[in-house]
């Protein structure tokens, strides 16, 4: 809707409303005699009352009226009134369907709107900034006006500065329509850069085993950017210790959250220092296909963000007992039956296809189930994946750290398989296997989960805690086992002809993110 049509439908409404009020007003208080004998047809004037018989038939229409009082009544127009007060109704019916859509803000020129979103506090449905996303996405708004509500979505106002969790609340709706119109390769498109990434953090417990060996603190991030397509991140924790861990960033890339080992050291109440690094994909080795035209810059970092160490219980030793037998090596080996998939290209090149709802099963019920899954090239483990969850009744949807992959051995197996029309299915390869190995230390993750809920916010400044106490000694009693087996079986593999797909979050070691450091200076 332009303005102009806002501002005449606005001014329109109020104005037929007032009109017809008015009007239905006049007609009902109606034109009171005054000393005027009327007639009550045609209210022709009979002239004025004289003698004992006053005369009460009309010259004009030849109405004979039945007395006096009949020919000195107010004038009052029904009907009109009647029409008067339905135009009324209509006029506030159309109103009122249009405010309960899209609220009060929807009768308001889209120029208002961007002058009145930063003054209003708040967002959701029917607000300000609403209405005008509303606008913007359905092209009500015109390009200059998008351009407005793009610079508004960058800047915030006083109460709601990018990134925070008020801002995200009342601009997140407003960027996603502009970006929607501007379009991938708009130059402008280069400015969601300036928006620094918003981070969540929460924590998994270690644990202690009476042999000495251990299970780190795990922690587990997250961040929230606003990046054109075609931008790679890189991430780099800086631990209390000195210790540094790397990770590879991907916005539209698959599973969400990054499961990383924290020092054993690691205490809640120490800081971890966050630098989120960018480039253009492909910039130190041609453009890809996905880059952002007219940006050549290396790696460039935002502002390190320092975020807190939530506070969780370690475990000790689980009151639990190891667990082994041909029917849990059978259910097991049913999880992994799909085998492994390899693509053509990207990292990591292979994934590992499993159903972990065959173990909610009664031989699983209070198991932990901690797993290393190894893909072996004559007992060598060329690709290893570390996962857990809880069987039985209770299961979770399972977690899992990033995978440990030898590339060239995953395109020496690619290779091996026979290509044929460029896709094989249930293809076996001599000498390669799936070890699937029962692992406490990851078994304990899956207990300490139990007592854990949705991803914490701790580099909004609201972290949440561990797990409660009473959640823990749940998870400590419910949980009586874990699988200690292990279980070797032919690697079945499909080939695909296509690239991995994009992984949201990958670690990677120091080495190779030390081939490319960031640039220290941050964006401005």
């Amino acid at each position: 809707m332009s303005d102009l049509t806002a501002w005449l439908l606005s001014i329109g409404a109020f104005a037929g409303i007032v009109i017809c009020t008015a009007y239905a007003a006049k007609a009902i208080a109606g034109d009171p005699p005054r000393g005027r004998r009327r007639c009550p047809r045609c209210w022709h004037e009979l002239g004025p009352a004289e003698g004992p018989n006053p005369a009460l038939q009309c010259g004009e229409c030849g109405h004979l009226s039945r007395n006096e009082a009949d020919v000195t009544r107010n004038r009052r127009e029904l009907v009109r009134a009647a029409f008067a007060v339905l135009g009324v109704i209509a006029i506030a019916a159309a109103a009122r369907v249009r405010l309960l859509d899209r609220g009060a803000w929807s009768m308001a020129p889209t120029s208002v709107l961007l002058f009145a979103t930063p003054g209003v506090s708040g967002g959701g449905y029917r607000s300000a900034a609403w209405e005008l996303a509303y606008r913007v996405r359905s092209g009500g708004a015109s390009d200059a006006q998008v351009r407005d509500a793009f610079e508004l979505f960058l800047q915030g106002d006083d109460d709601a500065r990018p990134p925070g969790q008020a801002w995200r609340a009342k601009y997140r709706d407003l960027g996603s329509a502009a970006m929607a119109r501007l379009g991938a390769n708009d130059p402008l498109m280069l400015r969601l850069l300036e928006i620094p990434p918003a981070f969540e953090v929460a924590a998994l417990g270690g644990c202690l085993l009476p042999d000495g060996r251990g299970a780190p603190p795990l922690l587990v991030l997250d961040a929230e950017c606003w990046w054109p397509a075609g931008i790679e991140g890189r991430l780099e924790l800086s631990f209390a210790d000195g210790t540094r861990r790397f990770a590879e960033f991907h916005p539209d890339g698959r599973f969400p959250a990054l499961l990383m080992e924290m020092p054993a050291a690691t205490r809640a109440g120490d800081e971890v220092a966050l630098t989120l690094a960018h480039r253009r994909i492909g910039a130190g080795g041609g453009s890809g296909a996905g880059s952002v035209p007219g940006d050549d810059r290396a790696w460039q970092a935002f502002p390190t963000v320092k975020v807190v160490v939530p506070s969780l219980p370690e475990v000790a030793s689980m009151p639990w007992t190891a667990a082994d037998g041909a029917e849990l090596r059978r259910i097991l080996t049913g999880v992994f039956d799909q085998g492994l998939v390899l693509w053509s290209s990207g990292s990591p090149r292979g994934g590992l296809r499993f159903d972990h709802r065959v173990t909610a099963d009664e031989a699983f019920e209070g198991m932990a189930i901690g797993l290393r899954v190894e893909v072996c090239e004559h007992g060598v483990p060329r690709r290893t994946s570390r996962m857990w969850w809880s069987g039985g009744s209770l299961a979770r949807q399972p977690r899992w750290l990033s995978t440990l992959e030898d590339a060239e051995a995953m395109q020496r197996l690619y290779a091996q398989v026979d290509a044929g029309d460029g896709r094989v299915s249930d293809a076996r390869v001599d000498g390669w296997t799936l070890r699937i190995t029962g692992d406490e230390r990851l078994a304990h993750y899956a207990a300490v989960a139990r007592g854990r809920s949705s991803l914490g916010a701790a580099g909004r400044g609201d972290a949440k805690s561990g797990a409660e106490p009473e959640a823990q000694a749940q998870s400590e009693t419910v949980l009586q086992r874990w699988f200690a087996g292990t279980i070797e079986v032919p690697l079945r593999i499909e080939r695909m002809p296509s690239p991995a797909p994009v992984r949201r979050w990958k670690a990677i070691d120091a080495a190779a993110a030390d081939r490319a450091p960031p640039e220290t200076a941050p964006i401005r």
